[in-house]
Formats: structure tokens, sequence, C-alpha cells
């Protein structure tokens, strides 16, 4: 339940939204039932009455109430399946016998009039169960994991839509008795044929949406639509809903729904609800093109299940019928107008047929226009309905991708090559042509590419980069090699390296598995004239099946798929992490293929899944972002949103730390390199005695342990490993004061991995060289280092003339700052221009005597900058053009302006932006150039929703009037 907000108030005020709905209300207690009954028996009985005016007299009713409550209560066979059973029920599709011996489905609920129903069940036969905490809503089905559960929205409403607001409309929406009645009635189907674990279905909010436009899309004798729903949002389910609806409508005189994929996956899939809900009867899975050019001449109704390819040859008119209804999965794949192919030959094979695509990549070239195929003119842009990337990972749906480029680099001596090529071919009497040839052959990518260091050089890296974060969460991999010949040597080279000693190290230290593997998934032609080489990687398709169980499976050693073209879509495995990316991609297909790693996944440990990573080896950030366009904006840079650049999760890492380390400048004597008892119950003093301060403390640090695991194998986060560490066990002692409600929602959020990746991670990083280390100088660093020392430190009593050590950069830095504290106001624009250089100081990596010189030559300007200013408090510190950003950035995060809607960093480079180009105009005097600068400084404030009085304005126009407009 959310702070401040009682659980009695908030059912009060979900009852006060509701009644307006047409609900009434009548407390528990004043229910004429028994509190051990979920059927009231009575309300049952009038309703059976009511409701079967012509059947109902040759019955004994209050017999039937008594199945009807047997039904109710019993839970043979598992909790889905007496749903199911009571579902039925409700729907009026149970049969009982009169007297006369005769069978009649009884309706116990008007589907028609809503406002006619009293509902008395409660518990079993729930439709769906709810669950809120006042800030978020979310509704799943029975037996599902609480993971599973979904939010229920709109897609015309605001994405902002937040907090309680967010859930009265969620409450609004759902919990509407028309809503509930149509997904009783249409949308709760299951799975319980025996192939698998029982299942439940429930339709998320843009799933329903869409089922229901292309329902009244058919029954208006529209011919086509398009769905464009974010990859992984469940589009294959969408098919199943809209069928479902589409067969149980009696207007739409008992149809043909085609199922339509280019994989067999989606026979697979679907088969079991079908199977469930209609009978083997309705469902219909043909073997062969044969089988299927059968069962459409033969006018067979219900649901057929195929991939496109069995429409190859099938000829003209094979169904002239106008009530087919092909629903296609991937429509941007195997779909084109050219009849020829094989999307061609469906169509001329049924002229009449009405056609819906999904796809999460529509495509819009020269060569396939899915808009123009599957799209009417008078849907907007073309769709008829959409779920955009940004609602999805809203909906938390499907996490966000980060894409973390390992540019593979090599040296390559042009003329040493040509020479020697040249050499070969004299050598052999090669003509022109023969030499043009060869160049063609192995002058290729493929040749760089399967250079036998490279091969390793990038297998190690994937290795490596597995077993320091994916693996150590339960996750598993996914590696796509630039063709099939690499796909086997990658999966070669892979399995050798995790049979080395340093894998199996990790393997003991995680204590999961003795050993894990890599297998090869590639295409492999049956017929003679394939290559011999590759025959012995060919799956069946049950192996195929077998193989993908055991990735799915989190315990199974199989931990990497090597691909090249299959899996890379189409294909869900929820508990993949980690893309490794090694073959040049474009347009849809890359985008198809950097989603693989963005479906939601809780493991059986209760780690929750909160990215995918794609590792990029062949620089694709500038195609990843031209893959993501929205091919129907207008003028738009690109349509993503859900791929984020490594970078970017560092400088919030490192942004975050910096927030920590300044909130515990006060701990007297902190060294966050020092990992011991001393730190830890410093850190502990100090934030139970500042109020507030243990609330801000936890929340950056549960950041920083959210963003820690995606990005520890970077270099650049390796000097905050200690203090990482550090912060991670003040955070256990917080942790073990919480109540038990906190600690269950800290556990629930940052899963029971983080105090593992805190200190099992360490064994794995390579650690750059620290600023912390002594400066080792020449002589003439050591002049300029007394200098530095007495412009910021009392001379001692007597100079012996003894060669101390230099001190450390962090001494220098904290004695520098200590001048600034002396010398200059706190808070003032001065001490934050000089503050934001120390702190620029601070995260330089000194590595050789050459950067410790630059350190301290730096130091040294600073230094004397903070006497000038002591000296001359009244004029501006001169702070250099590329400062100007890093200081407004530091004011606007000091003063942490709410409700800010861009990065501080954005900011402050929008606001510099604007300020330059206001001064570059001609103005009459200095007060109107003032007066300009300070209305368009207001206006970048007002852009963004921030008030241009107060804080952090009033810091940003003194800092602006300090260090811009100095005459």
């Amino acid at each position: 339940m959310a702070k401040g907000i009682r659980e009695r108030e908030f059912q009060n005020l979900m009852i006060q939204w509701s009644l307006p709905m047409g609900w009434g209300f009548t407390a528990g207690r004043s229910l004429p039932r028994e509190m051990t009954q979920t059927v009231i028996a009575s309300q049952l009985r009038d309703a059976m009455v009511r409701l079967n005016p012509g059947v109902i007299a040759g019955f004994d009713v209050d017999a039937v109430v008594e199945e009807i409550v047997a039904t109710v209560n019993a839970v043979e066979g598992g909790l889905v399946r007496a749903n199911e059973l009571v579902v039925n029920l409700l729907r009026g599709h149970k049969e009982f016998r009169d007297a006369d011996g005769v069978w009649h489905a009884l309706k116990v609920i008007d589907f028609e009039r809503p406002a006619a129903n009293k509902y008395p069940w409660f518990f079993t036969p729930n439709v769906f169960a709810v669950a809120s905490d006042g800030l978020k809503l979310r509704f799943g089905a029975a037996g599902a994991p609480v993971n599973l559960w979904q939010p229920f929205r709109s897609t015309a409403d605001d994405e902002n839509l937040s907090g309680q607001a967010d859930v009265r409309r969620s409450v609004e929406l759902l919990l509407n008795p028309a809503t509930i009645l149509d997904m009783l009635a249409n949308f709760a189907l299951f799975d319980t044929s025996g192939d698998g674990a029982d299942m439940k279905y429930l339709p998320r909010y843009p799933q329903m949406e869409a089922a229901h436009l292309i329902h009244e899309r058919v029954l208006e004798g529209g011919s086509k639509g398009l769905i464009w729903h974010h990859q992984g949002s469940g589009k294959t389910l969408l098919m199943v809903f809209a069928a479902a609806l589409l067969l149980t409508d009696t207007r739409t005189e008992s149809p043909t729904i085609i199922l339509l994929s280019d994989r067999t996956d989606l026979v697979r899939q679907t088969s079991g609800v079908f199977t469930s809900a209609m009978g083997d009867a309705y469902f219909h899975k043909p073997a062969t093109s044969q089988q299927l050019r059968s069962l459409l001449a033969d006018d067979v109704r219900g649901v057929i299940s195929t991939t496109v390819h069995k429409f190859a040859d099938a000829g003209k008119n094979l169904s002239p019928r106008g009530n087919i209804i092909v629903l296609v999965d991937e429509a941007h794949r195997t779909q084109s107008a050219k009849s020829k192919s094989l999307a061609g030959q469906m169509r001329a094979a049924l002229p009449h047929a009405k056609f819906f695509g999904m796809t999460g990549t529509p495509v819009r070239n020269l060569a396939t226009d899915t808009f123009a195929l599957f799209g009417e003119e008078r849907d907007p842009d073309r769709v008829l309905h959409r779920y955009s990337v940004s609602r999805s990972l809203l909906d938390e749906a499907t996490v966000p991708v980060i894409l973390d480029p390992h540019p593979v680099t090599f040296e390559i001596n042009d003329q040493a090559l040509q020479a020697e090529f040249d050499q070969f071919a004299d050598e052999f009497d090669l003509d022109d042509p023969d030499r043009e040839a060869l160049s063609r052959k192995f002058g290729r990518l493929t040749s760089v590419f399967a250079n036998p260091n490279r091969i390793h050089t990038v297998c190690q890296d994937i290795v490596d980069h597995y077993l320091a974060s994916a693996y150590r969460n339960g996750l598993k991999a996914q590696v796509v090699a630039y063709n099939r010949e690499l796909a086997v040597a990658y999966t070669d080279k892979i399995n050798e390296l995790l049979a080395g000693f340093e894998a199996s190290q990790v393997l003991a230290e995680v204590g999961k598995h003795e050993r894990i593997t890599a297998e090869v998934n590639i295409h492999v032609k049956d017929s003679k004239d394939e290559d011999t080489a590759m025959r012995p990687y060919q799956l069946s398709e049950v192996d195929e099946e077998k193989q993908k169980r055991r990735f799915l499976t989190p315990d199974d050693p199989l931990c990497f798929l090597v691909v090249t073209a299959k899996l890379m879509t189409g294909f869900d495995a929820p508990n993949e992490g980690v893309l490794y990316l090694d073959k040049p991609l474009k347009a849809h297909n890359l985008f198809q293929t950097i989603t693989r790693p963005n479906r939601t996944w809780v493991s059986p440990t209760g780690f929750v899944k909160t990215d995918g990573v794609v590792v990029d080896y062949i620089g694709l950030a500038e195609e990843v972002q031209r893959a993501v366009v929205d091919p129907t904006a207008k003028g738009a840079a690109k349509g993503g949103g859900f791929v984020t650049d490594l970078t970017e999760l560092v400088a919030e890492f490192r942004t975050t730390f910096a927030r920590i380390e300044d909130l515990l400048a006060d701990v007297d004597g902190l060294d966050l390199t020092v990992h011991g008892y001393e730190s830890v119950r410093a850190i502990n003093i100090f934030l139970d005695a500042s109020p507030g301060a243990a609330e801000v403390f936890t929340k950056d640090y549960r950041l920083l342990a959210r963003l820690y695991p995606l990005i520890n194998t970077d270099k650049r986060v390796a000097k905050y490993r200690d203090g990482f560490g550090l912060f991670g066990s003040v955070y256990t002692t917080l942790f073990k004061k919480s109540s038990d409600e906190e600690r269950k929602e800290r556990l629930g959020e940052l899963g029971p991995m983080v105090l593992e990746i805190i200190n099992a991670h360490v064994h794995s990083f390579s650690v750059a060289a620290s600023q912390e280390e002594a400066l080792v100088l020449d002589a003439q660093g050591i002049s300029i280092l007394k200098e530095l020392l007495a412009l910021v430190r009392p001379k001692p009593d007597k100079d012996d003339g003894s060669d101390e050590a230099p001190p450390s950069a962090a001494e220098i830095l904290d004695q520098i700052k200590a001048a600034l504290e002396r010398g200059v106001e706190p808070g003032s624009a001065k001490y934050t221009a000089l503050a934001e250089r120390i702190r620029q100081l601070r995260d330089r990596i000194i590595q050789n005597s050459q950067d410790a010189l630059d350190f301290l030559s730096e130091a040294l300007r600073v230094a004397r900058a903070i006497v000038d200013a002591e000296k001359h408090p009244d004029e501006a510190v001169v702070v250099l053009d590329n400062d100007h950003v890093g200081v407004l950035s530091r004011i606007i995060h000091d003063h942490a302006p709410s409700g800010l809607t861009v990065t501080e960093r954005n900011l402050a480079e929008e606001i510099d932006q604007v300020v330059t180009r206001t001064l570059a105009r001609s103005w009459d005097n200095a007060d109107a150039r003032n007066r300009g600068v300070r209305r368009a400084t207001a206006a970048v404030f007002r852009r963004y929703m921030l008030k241009p009085v107060g804080e952090p304005y009033d810091s940003t126009v003194a800092y602006i009037e300090a260090h811009y407009l100095v005459d």
C-alpha cells in the first residue's frame, strides 16, 4: 500500500469510483450467506428462473443450484481446470438434464444487459484477480505468477498518467461491468489439453482493443487491417483472441480462420488453446500443402493453423468464400504484392478472403510496403491499431534493450598485402581477369570474419562478458555469427573456452553447473547439393524443439545458442538476457534481432530481469537508430526509445555514485577504498543522525544496484568497485533494520541476487589505474607540486630538506577543496564553478608521470583561481569555455528541481547554447543584452515546466552573469 494511505481508505476509494459505472455496494457482513459460502444460493436461483423462461419449468431448480454450488467448490484437477469449468458455467455453456431427460444449456448471467446481473461469486470462479497498492494496479489470471500480472490501460490515454490517477483510470476501464462480461464471454481462454502445464490466458489491454477492431472490421465488410504492436508484446496470443472472438459470433456465419506464420512454432503454440476451447474437430494442422488445399477446397470451418510456405502452387480460386479471415503473424516477412511470391499465390487461391497483418516492424521501401498491403486508407497512417514501444515499456510488457558496443579493431598494411599478392600472381602467371576474380573472392568481409585470431578474440570476449554478468543471474545468451561456417566455428571456440581453467573457476564460484555449453542452430538443407560439412548440424523438428526447451530451462547447462539466421526472429525466450551480435544487419531484420532479449522474466531464485543487453561487435549504433525509425513519422529522427547506449548507463552510475559521495562528505575520516567495519559503522552513525539521509542513501543505492549488473564489465566503473561494495554493506545493515513489509518490498525490487553481485563479481574485473595512487613526478613535477602546496596548505614549522613521498592525488584534492571552503562563500556561483573543476580533477585517472604532471598543472590553475577568488571576492572566476556545461549541470543537480523531464546535462547544454546564441546577436547596450539573456534562459526553463524563479533558476542566472556576461 502506498505510503500515506491506509488499506481501508483505498478500498473505499475503489468503491466510490465503481458506483457510477453501475455497481451496487453491499457490505460483506450484510450478504445473505455464511462467511464460508462462495455462492449466494437465493440470488443464483432467482437469476436462473429469470434468464431461462422457456425451459426452467422442467427443472428442479434447487437441485440445479446444488449442482452448480458443487461445481464452484470443486478443485479436483487443480485451480486452472476448476476455473475453466466455472467459466464454462458462467458463459451458459454447461448443460443440465430436465425431468424428461432432455439436456439444456442454462444461463446464469445476462450478457446483453450488464446492469441486470448480481455477482454472488467472490473467489473460486474469478474472471481475473486484481491487486493495487494505491499507486499501481495489476490484474492476472488464476494460477498466473504475480510477475505476469499486467496493467489495464487504454492506448488512447496519455502515456504519462501515473499514481492514483492511473489507478483510477484502470478501475474505470477494467472493473467496468461491460469489460468484465466481455472478458468472461470472449477472452478468458484455457490450455488444459495435457501437452504441458495447465494455463489460463487473459488479454493485455492492447490485445483486447486490437481483437475488437479486427472483429468490427470483419462485421462491417472490411477486407484488411494492419496491427502494429511492439516486438515481444504478444501478437501471437492476439491472433488467438481475435480468432476466438470471430468464431463465437454467429454474424460471421461460421468462418474459416487461418492463423498464418512463416514458421511452424505458431502451430504448436496455439493448438492447445483451441483444442481446449473447441475440441479437435474445429482445429486443423495440415501437415502438407495437399492437406491444406483439401481443407480449403472442402469448405472446412473453424481454425486452420499453417505456414505460408504451404500455399506454394496452390492455384487460383481454391476457395472463393468471403468469410475466410487470414491472420498473418510477422506480416512484414514473406508478404509481398508480387503475384509469384508465396503471399501472392495465397491471395490468388483465396481471392475474397480478408487479411489482417500483425507486425512489430512494418516495412516501407521499394521492395515491400506493409502499410499498403495490409492497411486501409481510412485508418490513421494505414494502421488499424498501434501499441508503441514506449507503452510496452511503461506497461512492463517488455524490458528496455541496452546496446553495448564492443568494436573489434584490427590493423592492415595495405601496401605489403598488395605487394605479396602481386608477387603470388606473377609466380603463377595469372592474367588480370584471374587476379580480379581472386580479389573478389578473398577480398570480401568474410575473410576478415574468418580470421582465426578474430574468432578467438570475439569468443573470448563473449565468454568473459557472459560469465561476469548474465550467467550469474541465471540468464542465457544467443550469439549471431556472420554465416553458417562461422556459427560452427564460434560454437567450437566458445565450448573450448568454457572448458578452460578460468571459466571453470567462475562456474565453481557461482555453484550452479560443473560445465556449461554452446550449441549451434543453423538451417541445413535436406538435399544432395547441401555442403557435406554442414550435414552433422542438421536438426530434426523434434531435436530442435528439445534444444529450445533445454535453452529455456534455467538449470540446463545449455547456455549459448549460436545462430546466423534461424531463431533471430520469432523465438520467444524470456530467459535470454544477452545477445552477442557479430553480423552486419539492416532495417527490420536488425530491429527483430535486437529485440530478442526484451522479454520480461523472473528467475526461479527471484531475480527480476529489468533489461536486455545487445553486445555489438560490428559498430551498428547508427544502423540501430535507422532500424527503429517510425516509417509513418514525419521528419522524426528515430522511433525507438527502447535501445539504450551503455555509455548513458555508465554516466548515470557515476552521477548517482557522486550523489552518495556528496551525501557522505561530512563523515569524518571516511575512505571509500576501505571496505571494513569501521567505515560501515561511521556511515551508519551519520545516516542515523541526519534526518532523511538514510532514505536518500537507500534510493540512490538501489539505483546503483540496478545499474551495476549491466555495466560491471566496463572498465570505466572499475574504480568505483570498492565504494560500491562499501555502500552495499551499509545498505545491508539498513535493510536489517527495516520492517518486514519494507524488507519484502526491497527484496521484490532488487531480487536476492544483488548482494551476490556485489561480492562475487569482484574476481572478474580488470582494474583500471586509479587517481588515488601516489604521484610519480620528475623534477618539473616536484617544482609544480611545491608551488601548489604552498598555495593550499600552511607551511611546515621547519624545512629539514628531507625527501618525503609526494602526496597522493586524493590528498592534493582534499587540500584544494579545504582551501576553497576557507576562502570562498559556499553556494555562490564562484564556489560552484571551482567545485566543479575540482570534481572533474577527481574523475581523472592517473596512469603515468605525464598524466600526473598534467593533473598537477590543472590543480595549480584551480588553486590559483581559489587564491584570486579569496583576494578579489567581487570579481568573476575565469572558467574555461568547455567547463560551462559541467558547472551548469552541477548547479541544476545540486538544487534538484522536481518534475524534471530532461537530463541535467541536456538541460545545461541547451541553456549554454541559448545563451551563446543570444550573446551573438547585436545589442544596443549591455543592459539590453543582459535582459535578453535572462529572458532566453527563462524560456528554456518554461519549456521544461520549470519555474523561472527560485532554485535552480536563480543560481543558474547568477552563474551566467558571472561567467558569460563579462564586459
